[in-house]
């Protein structure tokens, strides 16, 4: 072997190298991007059914109340005692820890797969 082919063959090896490089962050970021929109989906379904599971418990206290704006204010009542717990809790470090965790596990979860 002479030190053209030498030289070559170390271009192509590099090549193949920055090739499987590219393919590799590609699928990397395509899987990120899938599991981030399937968050988002399940977020936009969870929100629907809090919603219309509020709408239905609130119709449901105006009837035993006898008053539609007694079962609406209610439920709205709720909803300001869970927004005024977390706003209590919002410098908590382990709740921060908690979810940090939890999300970073959900978004990079292939690559824990993938070391298997």
């Amino acid at each position: 072997m002479n030190l053209s082919e030498i030289v070559e063959t170390l271009k192509k090896l590099v090549e193949v190298r920055i090739k499987i490089a590219i393919s590799k962050f590609a699928d990397d970021l395509t899987t990120i991007i899938t599991r981030v929109v399937v968050l988002i989906l399940m977020v936009m379904t969870g929100v629907m059914v809090l919603l219309f599971g509020s709408i239905a418990l609130a119709f449901f206290l105006a009837e035993k109340m006898e008053s539609v704006y007694l079962g609406f204010l209610t439920v709205g009542g709720v909803y300001l005692l869970v927004l005024f717990l977390l706003y209590l809790i919002r410098n908590t470090l382990s709740l921060q820890t908690t979810l940090k965790s939890g999300l970073t596990k959900f978004i990079f979860l292939f690559k824990q797969k993938r070391s298997r």
